[in-house]
């Protein structure tokens, strides 16, 4: 049997701290935090977002780098939908049958069947984007490097740049669609290609290089801020126009097509592609992320968990110190759910040493195969 080879961690090591970030986000966004705080609080919160907005970017920047090599397997896609159905049953039933969350039976039976996947976006975009890989593989493996160049410039322009200086009147793109996602895959894959960890900035050594897109991430984070803060200037000012350009910028700041929260995304992917380490215990923690983000987001948690943790209330305006307090329960979430997704993969592991289980799954994703004529 030949020895499975241990990924490369500092892909996997962003990926936890994406993942982190997702959850973080979360906690200001569903708890209203920016609409409960003013002043030196609000601005803070703000910034944070701005700092953490890279997350989701990063995670397909990741999938285009490592999917573009790969092939299409269906036992991982089938693995991913069981995952997320055992979630969607395990939570609602607890919640249900416990009286933590009040549930009309047509409401439960939606929850717990297959198509309860689609209440989370990004795991649409992310099951389309990898059926659809394959084809995306072959374009990629065909094209030049001027022609690839091409294609991305174009991607940039209908689905960033465009969107963002007319505001979404080219082309209405919030970053959380399949049209954005796709070109974060394109992206993600011509790094991969070109191997630009080492061909990117061949005049300089690791070390500046590293400094280099460190300060990039952080210039670009900056722009970001001065545009939100620019946007509640330009909202407060009575000329129409002017306060049509702010709200624009206001509402533009916080979309992951944002062209200057891509080039942020790709600063830190390619600050991160800088390393090159194997940690199983990264790697381990790695492939737990997708388990915090099907956990918490899922919607009666959502709906709930920020009114049981105490930092949810319409009325209510926080002081500074709300700022330590969502920072250590996004930290706290964080680390219950990859426990949690621990016990889940876990109990998996050990349903699939009964020869019976085994041989049932088998067969199944065998039977999958023949269906849809994919070769194992």
């Amino acid at each position: 049997m030949l020895k499975r080879m241990e990924r490369e961690s500092n892909y996997e090591l962003l990926r936890i701290v994406s993942m982190f970030f997702i959850v973080l986000w979360h906690v200001i966004q569903h708890s209203y935090l920016l609409e409960n705080t003013t002043g030196v609080t609000n601005l803070v919160f703000n910034a944070i977002k701005l700092f953490i907005i890279v997350h989701v970017n990063s995670f397909l920047l990741i999938t285009g780098y490592y999917q573009s090599k790969s092939k299409f397997k269906l036992r991982k896609l089938v693995s991913l939908i069981f995952q997320i159905w055992f979630y969607n049953i395990l939570i609602n039933s607890i919640f249900k049958f416990t009286g933590l969350v009040e549930y009309t039976n047509i409401d439960y039976l939606v929850r717990t069947s297959f198509f309860s996947i689609s209440e989370y976006w990004y795991i649409k975009c992310y099951i389309i984007v990898y059926l659809l890989s394959p084809f995306f593989n072959l374009l990629i493996e065909k094209m030049d490097r001027k022609f690839y160049k091409r294609l991305l410039i174009v991607l940039l322009l209908s689905f960033s740049i465009f969107p963002f200086l007319t505001a979404n009147l080219f082309y209405a793109e919030g970053g959380t669609t399949l049209t954005f996602q796709v070109c974060l895959y394109f992206f993600g894959a011509y790094i991969r290609k070109y191997n630009l960890q080492e061909n990117l900035f061949t005049n300089i050594n690791l070390s500046q290089k590293r400094l280099l897109y460190f300060v990039s991430f952080f210039v670009f984070w900056i722009i970001n801020v001065f545009m939100n803060i620019s946007s509640t200037y330009l909202n407060g000012l009575e000329s129409n126009i002017l306060s049509y350009i702010g709200s624009c910028l206001g509402s533009y700041k916080l979309n992951y097509n944002n062209p200057i929260t891509l080039f942020q995304s790709l600063s830190i992917f390619l600050f991160f592609g800088t390393f090159s380490f194997k940690s199983k215990f990264i790697n381990k923690i790695s492939s737990l992320t997708l388990g915090v983000y099907l956990i918490h987001e899922m919607k009666y948690v959502q709906d709930n968990i920020y009114k049981w943790i105490g930092i949810y209330a319409d009325t209510t305006v926080y002081g500074k110190a709300i700022i330590l307090k969502a920072i250590c329960w996004a930290l706290i979430i964080f680390i219950i759910c990859l426990i949690i997704e621990y016990l889940r993969q876990l109990i998996v592991k050990l349903l699939f040493k009964i020869k019976t289980v085994d041989k049932k799954y088998n067969d199944f994703i065998n039977y999958l195969h023949r269906i849809f004529e994919i070769r194992a």
